[in-house]
């Protein structure tokens, strides 16, 4: 069955929420910095939550009202452009030169931005398509969701 926009906003939740945290907790001692990974994480949360609004609507032009996983890829790759486009931009514009989104540092480079949301993105897209599918049948006919009725 097709995700539901909830079953997306549940899944996401869940798996930025538990895998994410988990990996996103190594990154930030690697980092030496608590407030920039896990401020990434959060901003990934909430702004997925819009896109998955835009995906679900592309997703209902398509004859299957479903989509390959190389679309996932290429979904990933427009989130990233975006936050980080959104954060180097917001960098850009401010008089003092610091971010205006609160919790990321101005010393963020691209590449662990790119590490971090790389690494993140990946593991959770894996145990999407293999072991949640497989130890949660109920969740793949409930559009995606865990909480609420069909």
């Amino acid at each position: 069955m097709t995700p539901t926009i909830l079953g997306r906003w549940q899944t996401r939740i869940l798996l930025l929420g538990t895998i994410g945290i988990f990996i996103t907790f190594w990154f930030a001692l690697i980092l030496r910095n608590f407030i920039t990974p896990f401020a990434l994480l959060i901003y990934v949360i909430l702004f997925g939550l819009g896109w998955d609004v835009i995906y679900n609507v592309l997703q209902s032009w398509r004859w299957d009202r479903d989509w390959p996983p190389i679309f996932f890829l290429f979904g990933a790759v427009v989130e990233a452009i975006f936050l980080w486009g959104l954060i180097k931009g917001i960098m850009a514009w401010h008089p003092f030169g610091m971010p205006t989104l609160p919790g990321v540092t101005p010393r963020l480079f691209l590449v662990q931005f790119v590490a971090h949301y790389s690494t993140v993105w990946l593991i959770t897209f894996i145990v999407m398509l293999g072991p949640l599918k497989t130890a949660f049948l109920q969740w793949r006919f409930k559009g995606g969701r865990w909480l609420g009725r069909l």
